[in-house]
């Protein structure tokens, strides 16, 4: 049988010009923090650019614009060589010289998006054909300025499973726009996998998956970009993941499971701006009292996600490095004050992280988000049940916060949802303390998760009190340098108590938390 795919496709609306949307994204604060040469531009970062064409058939920028001065457009879907005023505008906010922040991307495929989800890259609709390893060469980044359906669930279903799996395959980042205006469309927001985008206004379609789709009750968007349009907001997201991509490659602190999509999916999250439309409140719908207070099944707010995004907070959560997490409670690593991890966990099994906060913190971010795992036949897959939650750390006990009236002034320490593959904690005022986080793979019995953790605190992080040498845990070595210590001396690691001298008060101190 001949397959004949008729997709519904719409471009999203861009605007005519340019908002100076840098000091929006936090872009100014990182130029101002780190120095201009030191902020990353995408460099080097290969790139995809899918579009509609036009009614001539054009779907690609530009190129005798300045715009895009030295860069190598490569028109992946054949057809004429003639432009579209739209990849025009989001090729200028994805990598143009002057209107992008991520100017130093210059290799980018383009294709025309009834062929990159046909016979020209996804083959829906050819059973176990599979999408070609060598069509785009080492790409890293898809923008996806178009929303569309099929306009049956089946072949909706098949376009979402494989772009599913490519994520997975090719370790490659999706940032799709949802539509501008009430009506969601399946294309390709409806992904486990992809990042869904929204707008800065919050004029955009947002709510639940609908039923018949894949996880059903998932939320959308994630996260809003800075500009008036989708189709606008999308290219900067991506510009942003370009921007962290090329941190990672450049990097020798950073190992390379930093550019992992989860990794970058869950940083981009965690470090967003957490502010309604036009600077409103931001809300996961946690319980502000009662036994419920701090936990919500509904991870993100319903309009803007995880928030707008902020460049400047996600370069800070990328450099503050990988803390890989312990089994057991007993054993979790010290934090850093903004940072992330990528592990596998187990069904049943848990990670966990401590944060030791001796002055509190006016806000903590955590983000955790894993990925659909879809076989290569392209049945619907498995999707881990992960649950986050934060506990109070005392006498060697992790001690429930939910319900609690005093740690925390608002937000939510626990985040169960049970259909969305993110989870998100944001707390306000959080008491001074030391706390431990747990990620749980809470379907017990199932294969391993790979899941991304990610966090952002607006406070200085201090040492694990206890932990006289700073290695991150509380153990016999401690003791020894304790002792080592004993007597007067003053600023001493061993002088728990800061009364400048180590004597019994300390020793019994480190003798509970050990």
């Amino acid at each position: 049988m001949r397959w004949c795919l008729a997709v519904i496709l719409t471009a999203l609306c861009t605007s005519s010009t340019f908002a100076d949307y840098r000091a929006w994204i936090g872009w100014d604060d990182l130029v101002a923090r780190v120095g201009a040469e030191q902020v990353p531009t995408g460099d080097n970062v290969i790139v995809g650019q899918v579009e509609v064409a036009t009614s001539n058939g054009a779907y690609i920028p530009d190129t005798s614009n300045a715009e895009f001065d030295g860069k190598y457009i490569v028109r992946r879907s054949g057809g004429p060589t003639t432009s579209s005023s739209h990849a025009t505008s989001v090729g200028k906010r994805f990598y143009g010289l002057d209107g992008s922040i991520a100017p130093g991307i210059w290799f980018i495929n383009c294709f025309e998006v009834n062929s990159w989800v046909q016979s020209g890259y996804l083959n829906v609709g050819q059973g176990a054909g599979s999408p070609p390893e060598d069509a785009v060469g080492a790409q890293k980044i898809w923008n996806h300025s178009w929303v569309g359906t099929f306009g049956d669930t089946n072949n909706d279903h098949d376009a979402l499973r494989r772009t599913d799996w490519v994520i997975e395959r090719d370790d490659v980042v999706f940032a799709v726009g949802v539509n501008n205006g009430d009506e969601g469309q399946a294309l390709l927001s409806y992904g486990y996998n992809t990042i869904a985008v929204g707008r800065r206004d919050g004029a955009h379609a947002f709510g639940d998956v609908p039923e018949p789709y894949e996880g059903a009750g998932r939320m959308l968007p994630h996260i809003t970009g800075p500009l008036y349009t989708t189709s606008d907001s999308t290219p900067v997201v991506a510009a942003a993941i370009a921007m962290l991509v090329e941190m990672v490659r450049t990097d020798d602190n950073l190992p390379e499971d930093a550019e992992q999509p989860e990794v970058l999916k869950s940083i981009l999250l965690a470090a967003a701006t957490h502010q309604g439309v036009e600077g409103g409140d931001w809300t996961n719908n946690s319980p502000e009292s009662g036994p419920e207070r701090g936990r919500t099944m509904r991870p993100l707010d319903d309009i803007v996600g995880a928030g707008h995004l902020q460049v400047d907070r996600a370069h800070e959560v990328m450099s503050g490095g990988r803390t890989v997490p312990a089994s057991t409670v007993d054993d979790a690593p010290s934090a850093s004050q903004h940072g992330w991890s990528f592990e596998p966990v187990s069904g049943g099994q848990a990670q966990w992280w401590k944060f030791s906060l001796p002055e509190g913190v006016d806000t903590l971010s955590v983000v955790a988000t894993w990925n659909r795992d879809v076989p290569s036949s392209f049945s619907a897959g498995f999707v881990a049940d992960i649950d986050l939650e934060l506990f109070l750390w005392v006498d060697g006990d992790a001690v429930p916060l939910i319900g609690d009236e005093l740690a925390f002034g608002s937000g939510n320490v626990a985040s169960t949802s049970e259909v969305d593959n993110i989870e998100h904690l944001w707390i306000r005022d959080l008491a001074a303390g030391t706390y431990v986080l747990r990620a749980a793979h809470v379907d017990g019995g199932n294969g391993a998760t790979s899941v991304a953790t990610s966090w952002w605190t607006s406070g200085e992080l201090g040492g694990l009190i206890g932990d006289v040498n700073g290695d991150g845990f509380i153990d016999i070595d401690d003791l020894l340098l304790m002792l080592s210590q004993w007597g007067q001396c003053s600023g001493c690691a061993g002088d728990l108590d800061d009364n400048n001298v180590v004597d019994v008060d300390d020793l019994l101190l480190l003798l509970s938390l050990l």
